[in-house]
């Protein structure tokens, strides 16, 4: 089941109380009834409309009040009041005459002011976003072409040199090399071949030779000999020798030994004395035994040694004399400092033979520097013997590195150029998500002013309604047109209006614009982007929609609410709930007979509610009885007597008129003699045929005759003629009589 709106809680709001909430009760009967509440201006009968409408939107102004709804369900909420009015009709900015229509319209000649001097701002700053984006992107390019000719020199350096060809394809292009060379870099602590050591890399990688052998030096048999004990050891004569005592004193054991050698004589080979007896025994146990021994080890070390030494220098010289041998300087060094140790401990060796009673101290070879360089020469054979295994992966990889010896070179060209670049880099990420940001704006800014020119929310398709119904109403002074090349502003269009002669829309012709527009909206979306809506669960309030208008209209609008949302022919739809605030009794009780059928107000209770707003000291809301409209009848009367002295517009007498024949001879039961009154006095005045098809209730639901009738054409005095003359017709003058202050009966004329 949809919701009906069942009660409101107001206060503090307007002329209600501030704290207390007087309940506003609605029926909730199935079918809903229309809800009718009457008030006199200023008793607070807008407000009510106006809480209805707040609530509806959820504005926090309303927050405090509260609707409450049957089944607590969902409900379209759509209140026609001064509001709606402001909201659907707007004049466009500086342009009399020219107005939009509908919710969504009344709001597109503001938002397309806005959005034009949006788009006017936008395009400024895109331009000078433009200029500024250029102004970086030029200076950018200054810092780049020095960069680039910065390493351009790399290039220049080695263009006629062997490594031309390394730089193949980069010979024309600057910008390319200067690009390929940045991608070369390497961390500081990549250890890099030198330019020299790349050249030769180089040539062995073109060259045709083949695979080297690795160098080395057998260097055994040195140690063993060097450590021996007896090199340290001084070798003494024997003491069992008589000549022991003597050769210990004077201490020339070793000249003795040597001397022993020239004894062939019985003289001595030194002195030439004759030598005693037994001297050559005596000399022989000197000298001979153990000492010999040591002396015959002396000699064969030495030997030994020195064979080594003569072997290590032919195969030294073999190994220097090797290519890679021969560019490593530091193995020659090396080999002339091992040299010289070995042939010093050799020399010592000998000296040892000549002296054996005095110890030597022979320093142990040192290899390790000799060992070192030869790993070193070794190292480069190898890679050499890497290198012409597969030459073309040699010259990528010297390719390579010699790319990054030049970058590594050329690190404070890039250095510089970087500190340059990033702080425009930066400036320029910021400018160019600014304009594009910029340039998001304005596009969405272009798209909405192209969406407002474009959308029409079905206004285009209302504003054909709306003149449909303004001439099915008799409005023939005026309807409303499109302003050419305007997008959706509209103007009155007037018979006999030059085009482009425009005149402000009056309060009345807003009212019943708005009103039928309203209408429109009832059964569709006002905005483009909503969804069809079901009026089935649609609630209308509508407030005053007579306000400002001629009461020529006060019955074409009750004519409209009933026949069209109240009781629809069968198979249209209606809304769930007609809920009508109204100040004027004339349309109250127009609207209320239409609802119920007849004069017979027992029924209204059955067919509606009715309730009138009032307020003492603040507004409260209560029930009230159809019967009680019978106490305004009266109202209606002063109303002729205010006019026939001068006291009310004249245009308000033939609506007044009407109601109170309506009133009279439908409370009176009198229609069939009303409707034989209004044919005797036309029959009498051919002129009167208009008022009293005004006049007559069955005429009226046309909806024709009321606004193609000229009131202009009569003046008050023939009304009020006419007027008696009916009432006299149908044997009620006196009646009139009394109610109008006079005796005398008109004439049937």
């Amino acid at each position: 089941m949809c919701a009906v709106i069942t009660g409101l809680s107001i206060h503090r709001y307007k002329s209600f109380h501030p704290t207390t909430a007087p309940p506003i009760h609605f029926e909730a009967i199935t079918p809903p009834q229309p809800v009718f509440l009457y008030g006199i201006n200023g008793a607070g009968k807008s407000a009510i409309g106006e809480v209805i409408q707040g609530l509806a939107g959820k504005e926090a102004e309303f927050a405090h009040c509260s609707l409450q709804t049957s089944n607590n369900a969902d409900y379209r909420i759509l209140v026609y009041n001064q509001r709606f009015v402001d909201k659907v009709i707007r004049t466009a900015e500086g342009v009399p005459g020219i107005f939009t229509i509908g919710v969504q319209d009344a709001a597109i000649q503001a938002e397309i002011e806005e959005k034009q001097a949006e788009a006017e701002k936008l395009e400024g700053q895109s331009a000078a976003l433009d200029a500024k984006i250029q102004q970086t992107i030029d200076a950018g390019k200054a810092v780049r072409e020095i960069a680039i000719t910065g390493a351009w020199k790399a290039h220049s350096d080695h263009d006629q040199g062997p490594f031309r060809d390394l730089m193949k394809g980069f010979h024309s292009d600057r910008q390319k090399f200067f690009e390929e060379l940045d991608t070369c870099t390497v961390a500081d602590d990549v250890e890099l071949d030198g330019l020299d050591r790349l050249k030769q890399r180089l040539a062995d990688a073109n060259s045709t030779e083949s695979s080297q052998h690795t160098i080395s030096l057998d260097l055994t048999g040195l140690a063993i000999v060097e450590a021996d004990a007896i090199w340290g050891e001084a070798i003494a004569v024997s003491a069992t020798s008589r000549l022991a005592p003597l050769i210990e004193k004077w201490g020339n054991s070793d000249w003795v030994g040597q001397g022993r050698k020239f004894t062939h004589d019985p003289e001595c080979p030194f002195c030439q004395q004759h030598l005693p007896p037994g001297f050559a025994e005596d000399l022989a146990l000197l000298l001979d035994g153990d000492r010999q021994s040591k002396l015959d080890r002396v000699q064969s070390l030495s030997d030994t040694y020195a064979q080594r030494v003569a072997e290590i220098e032919v195969a030294a010289k073999t190994m220097l004399e090797q290519t890679f041998s021969k560019e490593e300087p530091g193995l020659e060094q090396a080999w002339d400092l091992f040299h010289a140790q070995i042939k010093a401990n050799a020399a010592s060796m000998v000296s040892k033979i000549e002296k054996p009673g005095e110890s030597i101290v022979l320093e142990a070879s040192d290899a390790e520097g000799l060992a070192k360089a030869i790993a070193t020469v070794n190292e480069r054979i190898t890679q050499f013997n890497l290198r012409v295994a597969d030459r073309a992966a040699e010259r990528d990889r010297i390719k390579t590195m010699f790319w990054q010896v030049m970058r590594r070179e050329r690190a404070p060209v890039y250095d510089t150029y970087k500190a340059g670049k990033d702080p425009l880099v930066e400036v320029l990420r910021k400018d160019k998500e600014q304009k594009a940001e910029t340039t998001k704006a304005l596009t969405a800014v272009a798209a909405r002013l192209k969406e407002l020119r474009r959308v029409q929310s079905g206004v285009a398709a209302s504003v054909d309604k709306i003149n449909s119904r303004l001439a099915r109403m008799g409005i023939a002074s005026y309807s409303i047109a499109r302003k050419a090349g305007e997008g959706n502003l509209y103007c009155l269009a007037r018979p006999g209006q030059a085009e482009g002669d425009m005149t402000s829309l009056s309060e009345g012709e807003k009212t019943l614009i708005s009103f039928l527009y309203y209408l429109e909206c009832l059964g569709g979306s006002d905005t483009a982007e909503a969804g069809a809506v079901d009026l089935g669960r649609t609630i209308a309030v509508i407030d005053d929609p007579i306000s400002s208008l001629s009461h020529n209209f006060v019955f074409d609008i009750a004519s409209i609410i009933h026949g069209e949302l109240i009781k629809p022919e069968d198979g249209t739809p209606r809304p769930r709930q007609v809920i009508v605030l109204t100040h004027n009794l004339f349309f109250l009780h127009e609207i209320l007979r239409q609802t119920i059928g007849g004069s017979d107000l027992a029924k209204a209770s059955k067919k509606c509610q009715l309730l009138r707003v009032v307020k003492s000291e603040h507004t409260k809301v209560v029930p009230m009885k159809a019967a009680e409209l019978m106490n305004d009848y009266q109202a209606l009367w002063q109303v002729l007597r205010d006019a026939r002295d001068s006291n009310m517009p004249a245009i308000m007498v033939p609506n007044a008129m009407r109601c109170i024949l309506e009133h009279f001879f439908w409370f009176t039961h009198q229609e069939d003699k009303f409707k034989e009154a209004l044919k005797k006095v036309g029959d009498e005045d051919a002129t009167f045929a208009p008022l009293a098809r005004y006049l007559d209730r069955g005429s009226h639901k046309d909806g024709i005759n009321i606004t193609v009738m000229d009131f202009n054409q009569y003046d008050l005095n023939y009304y009020f003629t006419k007027f008696q003359a009916v009432f006299v017709a149908a044997g009620f003058g006196d009646h009139y009589s009394a109610n109008m202050g006079v005796t005398e009966e008109p004439s049937a004329a």
